[in-house]
């Protein structure tokens, strides 16, 4: 199954919440930036990795005790699967998305109220939209129409039926003063396929950019990234022991450049939307600072349609510390995703479109890696890594295309081979060929 990649010129466009109303003329027509509406909201967390070109991990946490873990070779991918890797017109519920773990992320809200917000849009997805913190808890950075009844805002977040786009749009972060934040929490309608964010310096001119970053904007931090439709970390807002105390800044001069990378391979428009809700705290409470473990392999991708690779990458720490958080991103036709401790599986996903994220700490009891049934899953505990500990992930290729895979930022016709998460004490970074 292959998709055209269109060009959607203005679909984006930012709206931040707890700031005051403006508008300005962009590219291509009039934008207006102001308050979110009350009816969006949702909580990234606070490093949260990144899914696509670039990205920013989230925060993890740390524990004294032994995880348990299954050794697998690395080198030796599983028999290539059965389902057909397209993308379903509606996401179903996995499963595992029972609202009783401890998750951070999810494919479906843990509600059943189909619109919660009282947005009525008339487009799937209502039940994704979250209302915003009160003002002393944080606030929230909405990307959407600012009126639902106006044709104007929406149009510039419609996706046609059969359109694939990946563009960015700066807005101002409403603040004035530099704030300090320990959770985040991301929710996003079905047909987006990663958020990345760039914290820039100063003020620019919010506007909507054609390719993926903002122009030269000097980049000073990010608010996190990811790709699963609800992400919020820590669960619940809830920090385990270990972790108390982590937290990350956010300067009040600055402005948010966010990269989307949407789809819509259903037969209906569908919109382009994401809530996401910044709980700030006081900075006297913030004693560690989370670390990120970002690796981007691939860059020499060429699978020749029919065949299989499995492209695996290894890279040692080079400082003591815990990694608290995990997730790969790839594309549809990676079935695969997998890594390794030295030689302990330590993270299995095999869903592409919903790549899980995994925590490592003494609160969270994950799945265990099952290879043999091909489901979801990781060690649980506190995940402590000595230096010269080697981090070994795996991407398992199966290209039912029609066309040569090689590195690019597309869903069906090309591939990536990402590594993303948190840790404490030590990091990761680099680029892999």
């Amino acid at each position: 199954m292959n998709s055209t990649r269109h060009c959607v010129p203005l679909l984006a466009l930012l709206a931040v919440g707890c700031g005051s109303s403006g508008s300005d003329t962009m590219e291509g027509g009039p934008v207006q930036l102001g308050p979110a509406t009350d009816t969006s909201t949702s909580d990234p967390q606070p490093n949260a990795g990144a899914a696509g070109d670039t990205a920013a991990p989230a925060p993890s946490d740390t524990s004294d005790s032994e995880p348990a873990v299954t050794a697998t070779d690395p080198e030796v991918a599983p028999d290539p699967m059965e389902a057909d890797p397209g993308i379903d017109d509606v996401t179903e519920a996995d499963p595992a998305d029972n609202c009783e773990d401890r998750r951070v992320s999810y494919a479906t809200p843990c509600h059943g109220d189909p619109n919660p917000c009282n947005i009525d849009s008339g487009y799937p997805g209502d039940e994704y939209c979250l209302l915003p913190p009160a003002p002393e808890e944080g606030f929230q950075i909405h990307i959407g129409p600012k009126d639902y009844g106006d044709p104007a805002e929406i149009a510039k977040y419609l996706i046609e039926p059969n359109q694939e786009f990946n563009n960015s749009v700066l807005g101002h972060i409403p603040l004035e003063e530099d704030v300090w934040f320990n959770r985040i929490n991301v929710q996003m309608r079905p047909g987006s396929h990663h958020w990345i964010s760039s914290v820039i310096a100063g003020k620019p001119e919010e506007r909507v950019y054609d390719g993926t970053s903002c122009e030269g904007a000097q980049q000073i931090g990010s608010i996190g990234g990811g790709q699963n439709l609800i992400y919020d970390n820590p669960p619940g807002g809830v920090q385990a022991p270990e972790n108390e105390g982590l937290g990350r800044s956010l300067s009040g001069n600055s402005s948010l450049c966010m990269n989307l990378h949407a789809y819509n391979f259903t037969e209906e428009p569908a919109l382009r939307e994401l809530w996401i809700n910044v709980y700030t705290v006081d900075e006297s409470e913030v004693t560690q600072r989370g670390r990120s473990i970002g690796v981007v392999g691939g860059f020499g991708l060429n699978v020749p349609p029919g065949a299989s690779e499995t492209l695996t990458y290894t890279q040692a720490f080079s400082e003591p510390g815990r990694i608290i958080q995990l997730y790969g991103h790839r594309h549809v036709w990676t079935p695969r995703f997998a890594v390794w401790l030295n030689d302990d599986l330590i993270y299995d996903s095999w869903d592409w479109q919903e790549s899980r994220v995994f925590n490592y700490d003494s609160l969270t009891e994950n799945p265990p890696p099952n290879p043999d049934l091909q489901v979801d899953g990781a060690v649980s505990g506190v995940l402590e890594v000595n230096a010269g500990d080697e981090v070994t992930f795996s991407c398992f290729i199966e290209n039912e295309s029609d066309i040569t895979l090689r590195w690019a930022n597309e869903l069906y016709t090309g591939e990536m081979c990402n590594l993303w998460g948190t840790a404490v004490g030590t990091s990761l970074s680099g680029t892999r060929f």
